[in-house]
């Protein structure tokens, strides 16, 4: 499978649903041909009809199986395949409420085995429904599995007569065939061995399989909350959103078998496998070649299967033209193509079962073509989506790709713009930490972080080996998750007045109250919490204070005023009582405790109705001692022990005898009461040592996080991220910044022995903010360069002239639009037939007119549509309905991304693209996606304006735009 997967494509997610698509085709389409086609070793007189209809389709679908001896054979060995690959996802499967609940700082997802998984889960899916086909034919003994010829082809008679095939005490009656393996009495029957199997794979592979991988779905899929931060009801656009940015950072093992997929459409796989179960039941169960119709009317039957296939088919193509339920256009587009083609072999199997006139052209030809345009496009999906296409047909199509809205009035392009500081300092010192010999992360360093899969707490660098460049992705990651709380909040709590102070109150935190038996009682206890006992752990950069409650809501700390509270509140004698009540209860888990309990069972039997009540007594048990257990919701073990949040207690005094520590007076306050304080004194002999144990085991846990802080802090400090990362400034300046503020050799050597490289970058900043002409100037250029030139020839071969990393690139230098064509067409990029011509350029000068003219007389007024007003492009943006104009212009942008994930085209992008309408409301056009699904275009435009226009003049031949 990795060969496949590296050969089609570079994203193991996005093969995975293109081989898993084409898989589904095939398999089904070669299940509907056997309606059609008279079985592939029986009475074909056609070696091409048998090898199309018979061979290929069974061949591809996994369909081996033709006689009793055979499907005992492959039944046996997809089913030791199928036990395997089913115990090794139970087992991921079982895994999942421990990912769901773990905590602290500890890695939340498993790269090294969700390869397998995904090997795991498509095997699983391509056995699914061969194996199953097997099984039920083995069920309702289909006439492959008997042991004669089938009699009822060709008979003249009903039911056949069938001359005996021997001696009758040797030989069982000609039509008593059904689950047997043999016609002789005195040989072993397998047919039951073969029925207990395929009971087993119908119970397993069939139906718990779908069942479990649906619940697995519903349970890691990400839940959008319908409000807002700001209490606002969220609106079906703002919720797919918000579900996409979700998915964007879900680290679920198990987020490949729902990331393909639309909101409310996560648990397509599942249904998918039922829909191909039904298919299977319907054509293997409603046939007259097996056991159960044999007897029934040969014409009448075929006929009402192929109605139910029809009618079935149908619904599920409507299904996918109503609900398009993948993410990608080009799995929808497989999908619907796949769909159509399963409807199409339906009726054509229905107009065979008729036997209407002329049938032999539809079960010819018409048949022919339906087998060439399955296979054809099937393949066509599957290979579409790989870099070497896409690649490909954008050097047809002369595409150029842009990862952000290049001509938005909206995009930022002031002095101090994100993009630029992105583009030029921010690049440069990364490159810097990720390529030095003493600084750089080691080829074998795995990057993990605990971090929230809804973002709720910042990200927390795990597994940290003392490299800088692991310092500054940790830094990187955590600004660029938490801009707004890194510019404001951490600038404050890390270099502000309240330094001094904040740090008292971080290592008074980390010294004592880190891990379980924690204590937080805000204004407002969340909705389901009944203690405000739970787990803390410390994130150190942003400064946040997590809570995970017993009940487990989570509470986040990030104020110096509720870190004040918080410490006092741990420091109260109150709550010390409570958590010493706790810790003592703790050092009982597991052992055998002394607790009298007498337990009552109600033994007789009683009726619906009270007035009939039977006879009753009662059962009583003493019990003098059980076994004391603790059960966390939580998952965090450190050193053998378990510190996860959550705190029932189980008293076990026999297997189904178990109670709550309600027995021995525990409370939701965990007050000392009289039982409670009887219990413990029964018990005090067992809590010193283990107390002793809990105690050192979490003294080494805090003592960790300490020391662990404390190095990455020496490696590189926060205040880098803040003072030089964020801020471009000389190289005298960094290395002055450096250090003041770093400890560690190597980042004071680093910055020190690069001035360079520094002063080199800064200047490229200075002279792209220049002006925000420069500035945009330079975005566009380095964009066209990031994102074209592997597909533009021109851009490569003149690289010195384009590349931003070159003093020479035009990128540094906006000059007039007679000056830019001719320094194309010098470079043979300027023309009516390639990627940059006239129309392109006009694009480029519009935007640069209204950033140079805007305001004033000379700027270029648009008309919208068939409005008389004249606009300008800022007016226009307002004005226009169309999607967000952030899409595109925000901080988020992926410039180096190799390839564009399909999306809506960008507000500006769509609209200089869009046909002019002097009147009406702009429609979107029904086959607007249709490069999209064919896979020519990642883009496509989803809410078409009116268009604009100039007013305009002729001039010796060339138009120009009137002031």
């Amino acid at each position: 499978m990795s060969l496949i997967i590296g050969t089609t494509g570079s994203s193991a997610v996005a093969t995975f649903y293109s081989l898993q698509g084409l898989t589904n085709t095939v398999q089904i389409f070669a299940l509907l041909l056997t309606t059609i086609a008279v079985p592939v070793d029986k009475n074909l007189s056609s070696n091409w009809r048998k090898l199309l209809f018979g061979t290929i389709p069974n061949v591809l679908a996994l369909n081996f199986a033709s006689t009793a001896n055979e499907a005992l054979l492959f039944l046996l060995l997809f089913l030791i395949l199928a036990m395997v690959l089913l115990y090794l996802f139970r087992r991921a499967a079982s895994n999942y409420d421990r990912y769901k609940i773990i905590e602290g700082l500890q890695q939340t997802d498993a790269p090294r085995s969700r390869g397998g998984l995904v090997a795991i889960t498509f095997l699983l899916t391509i056995i699914y429904l061969p194996l199953s086909t097997m099984a039920v034919h083995v069920l309702v003994w289909s006439s492959d599995l008997w042991a004669i010829p089938n009699p009822y082809i060709n008979a003249t008679s009903f039911p056949p007569v069938v001359p005996p095939l021997g001696s009758p005490s040797e030989f069982k009656d000609p039509l008593d065939f059904c689950w047997t393996t043999t016609m002789k009495r005195n040989e072993i029957n397998f047919a039951p061995a073969l029925v207990v199997l395929s009971l087993i794979v119908v119970g397993s592979l069939a139906v718990w399989f779908p069942i479990t991988l649906r619940q697995i779905i519903r349970q890691s899929v990400p839940k959008v909350d319908q409000y807002s931060e700001l209490g606002r009801r969220r609106n079906n656009r703002e919720l797919d959103n918000e579900y996409h940015r979700l998915l964007s950072r879900d680290r679920s093992p198990f987020a490949f078998l729902y990331n393909g997929f639309r909101r409310n459409w996560a648990t397509y796989q599942p249904i998918a496998l039922f829909a191909k179960l039904v298919t299977l039941l319907t054509i293997a169960v409603i046939d007259s070649d097996n056991c159960l119709f044999r007897n029934l009317s040969r014409t009448s039957i075929p006929i009402v299967r192929q109605v139910f296939l029809v009618l079935f088919t149908l619904g599920f193509f409507i299904a996918q033209c109503v609900l398009a339920p993948f993410l990608d256009p080009v799995n929808n587009a497989s999908e619907w193509v796949s769909r159509l083609n399963y409807v199409l072999t339906a009726v054509l199997a229905l107009i065979v079962a008729l036997d209407v006139p002329g049938k032999s052209i539809f079960d010819t030809y018409i048949l022919y073509l339906i087998f060439v345009l399955t296979y054809g496009f099937g393949i066509y999906f599957t290979v579409i989506n790989a870099s070497l296409m896409q690649h490909a047909i954008k050097r047809i199509t002369r595409r150029i790709d842009f990862s952000i809205d290049i001509f938005s009035p909206r995009l930022d392009v002031s002095s101090n713009s994100m993009h630029s500081k992105r583009r030029i300092w921010q690049e440069t010192i990364t490159t810097l930490f990720l390529t030095n010999q003493d600084c750089r992360i080691p080829s074998n360093q795995p990057m993990a972080f605990a971090q929230a899969r809804e973002s709720e707490y910042p990200p927390y660098l795990l597994q940290f080996r003392g490299y800088p460049a692991e310092r500054h992705v940790e830094n990187i990651k955590a600004c660029f998750t938490f801009q707004d709380m890194v510019n404001s909040h951490a600038i404050s709590l890390t270099n502000g007045p309240d330094y001094e102070w904040f740090r008292y109150l971080e290592a008074e935190i980390q010294q004592h109250f880190i891990g379980p038996d924690s204590y937080w009682r805000g204004s407002k206890l969340p909705d389901g919490v009944t203690s405000p006992f739970g787990n803390a752990w410390w994130i150190p950069f942003p400064p946040t204070l997590v809570i995970r409650y017993d009940d487990g809501p989570l509470a986040v700390l990030r104020e110096i005023a509720d870190l004040e509270a918080y410490i006092k509140q741990n420091s109260s004698r109150r709550v010390h009582r409570k958590r010493e009540v706790r810790m003592a209860l703790r050092a009982l888990h597991g052992q055998i405790v002394a607790w009298p309990y007498l337990h009552i069972t109600p033994i007789g039997s009683y009726s619906m109705w009270d007035c009939c009540q039977r006879y009753t007594a009662e059962d009583s048990i003493s019990f003098q001692s059980c076994v004391f257990r603790i059960h966390q919701r939580g998952h965090l073990e450190w050193e053998g022990l378990q510190l996860g949040s959550g705190f029932r207690v189980e008293l076990n005094y026999a297997r189904n005898v178990k109670v709550g520590g309600d027995v021995i007076g525990l409370n939701d306050e965990y007050e000392l009461t009289p039982n409670l304080a009887q219990f413990i004194s029964l018990n005090q002999h067992l809590i010193p040592h283990r107390l002793d144990y809990i105690q050192e085991t979490l003294e080494n846990y805090r003592r960790h996080h300490r020391k662990e802080g404390r190095w990455k802090l020496h490696v590189l400090s926060y205040r880098f991220l803040t003072h030089v990362f964020d801020h471009p400034k000389p190289s005298a300046r960094v290395t002055e910044s450096s250090i003041h503020s770093e400890q560690d050799l190597r980042v004071r050597e680093l910055m020190a022995d690069n001035d360079i490289v520094f002063d080199t970058a800064y200047k490229r900043w200075e002279a792209v903010s220049h002006s925000t002409v420069t500035t945009w100037w330079y975005l566009f250029w380095d964009d066209l360069w990031r994102r074209n030139s592997d597909t533009i020839r021109g851009l490569s071969l003149h690289a010195r002239d384009f590349n931003p990393y070159y003093p020479t690139s035009i990128a540094y230098r906006p000059i007039p639009r007679p000056a830019l064509e001719a320094f194309l067409q010098q470079r043979g990029l300027y023309s009516k037939q390639s990627a940059i011509h006239s129309g392109f350029l006009n694009k480029i000068y519009l935007r640069l007119n209204e950033i140079v003219f805007a305001g004033s007389s000379q700027a270029i007024m648009f008309h919208l549509g068939g409005h008389a007003s004249e606009m300008a492009m800022n007016e226009i943006d307002e004005e226009t309905v169309a999607a967000s104009s952030t899409l595109g212009t925000g901080p988020g942008t992926d410039y180096d991304a190799s390839t564009i994930h399909p999306r809506p085209a960008y507000r500006w992008e769509g609209m200089l693209q869009d046909k002019y309408r002097a009147s009406g409301p702009a429609h979107r056009r029904l086959l607007s996606k249709m490069g999209a699904w064919l896979g020519l275009t990642p883009v496509w435009r989803s809410a078409p304006s009116t268009g604009l226009a100039l007013d305009v003049r002729l001039d010796h031949g060339h138009y120009v735009a009137l002031n």
